[in-house]
């Protein structure tokens, strides 16, 4: 090849790389598409994690109603015992009862009432509630329960105040009159569980409103709830004074004035028997 053809050919490369070659506007939008599918995935991501862990959550609460249905068949219709500051008589036990030492210990729920129908202590936790406690012995350690019980459904239930509508029994006398619309269990606060009981005030209502117990608000402002048909649902709050700040030191103030909240108004509706 003569020396011209080689200056022909290396001209003819060159203007062909330069052809092929990305400008530096057109880098700059592909790496900004690049950047954007990134965002997607990893809120894709984020987000069917978390609908994963509030499926797992929604499972739990559907075992432990089976639990507690077990426990009704066993006994003659009656309901596992709920009583305020119960202890381990109870369907859990509160953490100050003795011999417990506190929210992290699993005695609260291996020595109570409800356990042995499901030895399983991961059932009492959300998968969302990644709280702990700090124990004056071991240090930080994870809150082992979540789920707190209807204050009005129970052997021993109270309800609040005078309470004339206590469910303590499946059947006759005082029994869950309708199952699919009774809540048993919910995820509570992390401030606000200080024994099993979530208390709902049913006789205060509209601009007298109050919350007694905070729900809690692992799933994107919202908590599951088990019914005592065995079904669960999901609530998302609406109100933002239905879920405060955690603390993480106990300090929330329980029993608050709310009124017309929403949310106090749907717990009144599905924690005792409305003619």
């Amino acid at each position: 090849m003569s020396v011209s053809g080689c200056l022909s050919f290396r001209a003819h490369d060159r203007k062909s790389s330069t052809a092929a070659a990305f400008s530096s506007t057109e880098l700059l939008a592909v790496l900004g598409v690049l950047g954007l599918l990134a965002v997607l995935e990893v809120s894709a991501l984020a987000h069917n994690k978390g609908n994963s862990q509030r499926a797992v959550c929604a499972d739990n609460l559907r075992r432990l109603a089976l639990s507690w249905l077990m426990y009704a068949d066993d006994n003659r219709g009656r309901l596992a015992p709920n009583r305020p500051g119960g202890n381990t008589n109870d369907w859990v036990a509160s953490p100050f009862d003795s011999p417990v030492s506190g929210p992290d210990d699993p005695r609260t729920i291996t020595l109570a009432r409800l356990y042995p129908y499901n030895k399983a202590i991961a059932i009492y936790r959300c998968p969302e509630d990644l709280w702990a406690v700090n124990h004056p012995r071991t240090g930080l350690r994870m809150n082992v329960r979540s789920y707190s019980m209807n204050g009005w459904v129970g052997d021993g239930a109270l309800g609040w105040v005078a309470t004339p509508d206590v469910f303590q029994k499946m059947v006759r006398h005082f029994q869950v009159r309708q199952p699919d619309q009774t809540f048993v269990f919910l995820e509570e606060h992390f401030d606000s569980i200080n024994d099993g009981v979530f208390v709902v005030d049913e006789y205060d209502v509209g601009r007298n409103a109050r919350l007694i117990d905070f729900p809690a608000a692992y799933h994107a402002l919202g908590a599951n709830l088990g019914f005592a048909d065995g079904s669960v649902r999901f609530r998302q709050w609406v109100d933002a004074r239905t879920t405060p700040p955690l603390t993480i030191t106990g300090t929330l103030t329980l029993n608050v004035a709310s009124p017309n909240n929403p949310d106090v108004a749907w717990l009144q509706r599905i924690t005792t028997y409305h003619k």
